[in-house]
């Protein structure tokens, strides 16, 4: 008898977690198969939002307005033509960056040393703020991540932070 109420207890266990799994299996396939409608409804966007987004590929914006044309038109080598598509001179960003009395390679051993042992620059890039200019870098240190501004004419840390 005993015998019996055990392999009956053992039996009703086996069909309740076959049932959990395949309960959790089809919620899972559910949301992993509509990840924008999902994410629209928890974020409470509109669908009109969504669209363009997931397998469907964004057109190109190819209209700008002046703030915008001149926003993207005052970083260097970089112009909007008249048909709206944005081309990039990697030689006159070249030129710059190599101009600058800091090298990239100086700035990248401030941020280094400041950050200290362990740390990898990620990116960077000179940028001009009111009329000065800075080497801009992302760097990663113990998986979080962090940017920091260097001076490129003195090479004194103007914004160290992490993201």
């Amino acid at each position: 008898m005993k015998q019996q109420t055990k392999q009956k207890r053992i039996l009703i266990l086996a069909v309740a977690t076959v049932l959990i799994l395949a309960t959790g299996i089809a919620i899972y396939t559910q949301y992993a198969k509509s990840p924008d409608k999902n994410t629209a409804d928890c974020a409470n966007v509109s669908e009109d939002k969504n669209k363009g987004s997931g397998d469907e590929t964004t057109p190109a914006k190819t209209e700008f307005t002046e703030e915008e044309k001149e926003r993207i038109e005052s970083q260097t080598g970089v112009t909007v033509t008249e048909e709206g598509t944005v081309q990039v001179d990697i030689g006159a960003i070249q030129a710059e960056e190599e101009s600058m009395p800091i090298s990239q390679e100086e700035a990248a051993e401030i941020v280094i040393k400041e950050l200290g042992d362990g740390s990898e620059i990620e990116s960077m890039n000179v940028r001009e703020e009111q009329d000065k200019y800075y080497w801009a870098v992302r760097a990663i240190k113990g998986g979080e991540a962090y940017q920091v501004w260097i001076d490129a004419e003195t090479g004194e840390t103007f914004i160290n932070q992490k993201e």
